[in-house]
């Protein structure tokens, strides 16, 4: 094994040792993660949260809102979608940004909902997806209650 770790050239036909092919097999997950996520199965899907609500006429977009209750999901060990982390972008409309954030959507298992959601075009459309895919659709406050274990009151 010294002989192997000291060549310059690696020997023909023999993998590499572990210490080395660990991290290069990391570094190839975390890559095609990136690169070329192919599809999302619904195993992968189920802790992943996508976070609706109302955002159009509301101050700062309803940004605080959305970024606490992503906040206390990642906190329970949830991977969170929340389309109040893509910002501002000049130019964009609101079809713009539905287009990606229903992108999104489709990578999660869940999708929580805030207050007012039922008031939101976007927040409706993203449910009636949601339940077209057979998605957990929940009521995000409740999600987290039940989480901490506290008692949850269900629409």
């Amino acid at each position: 094994m010294i002989a192997a770790v000291t060549r310059l050239v690696p020997p023909a036909n023999e993998p590499p040792p572990p210490f080395i092919q660990g991290p290069i097999d990391r570094a190839v997950d975390r890559i095609r993660a990136v690169i070329a996520p192919g599809v999302t199965l619904a195993t992968a899907r189920a802790k992943r949260v996508y976070v609706a609500g109302p955002m159009t006429g509301i101050k700062d977009f309803n940004y605080p809102a959305f970024n606490v209750m992503a906040d206390r999901l990642r906190a329970h060990g949830y991977e969170v979608e929340n389309p109040a982390d893509h910002g501002i972008v000049e130019g964009a409309q609101w079809t713009d940004y539905m287009s990606y954030n229903l992108t999104r959507l489709g990578l999660c298992g869940v999708i929580a909902l805030l207050p007012g959601w039922e008031r939101s075009e976007g927040a409706k459309l993203e449910v009636q997806i949601a339940h077209r895919l057979g998605m957990t659709v929940v009521n995000a406050h409740d999600l987290v209650s039940m989480e901490t274990g506290q008692s949850a009151n269900w629409p």
